[in-house]
């Protein structure tokens, strides 16, 4: 038996911005899909392969950043009708618990912090893969929806 404690992977998700984003679709009328994206966030999570319940993550959304390609709309979600980025200039995901369900798959469970309203979250979680990139660093990938 040992007593050795696990290693705990951290990274900062996509510094800069380059690999990663936040996106949503939303059904527009029952005719169509409206896309969008938040172009500004930052944040992290810690990863300890075989030991789901040490995984965290915490993200920060710049809410003024919503771009759905359609500069009048996205005025109208800033506003305090929508997202009142005046007002909550952040949103915030910060994870409760992380289950393994198979092969490369979990679900993630946490409280999404909304133009300051809290409520549980449910996503689920797919790892894309892991491995040394050109530059000799180490990276993980995940997606959820």
């Amino acid at each position: 038996m040992s007593n050795s404690r696990p290693e705990i992977e951290s990274y900062e998700i996509d510094v800069g911005n380059m690999h990663a984003c936040i996106q949503f679709k939303i059904s527009h009328m029952g005719f169509g899909w409206m896309i969008g994206r938040f172009n500004r966030f930052s944040g992290h999570f810690d990863y300890a392969p075989g030991h789901p319940e040490l995984a965290r993550v915490m993200v920060r959304i710049e809410t003024g950043s919503i771009d759905t390609n359609h500069e009048e709309r996205d005025k109208h979600l800033r506003s305090a009708e929508f997202l009142a980025v005046e007002e909550h200039p952040e949103a915030r995901f910060v994870s409760t618990r992380y289950e393994e369900i198979g092969e490369g798959k979990g679900i993630l469970e946490g409280e999404l912090t909304l133009r300051g309203v809290t409520r549980p979250v449910r996503i689920d979680v797919r790892e894309l893969g892991s491995g040394e990139d050109p530059w000799g660093a180490y990276r993980r990938g995940f997606e959820g929806t």
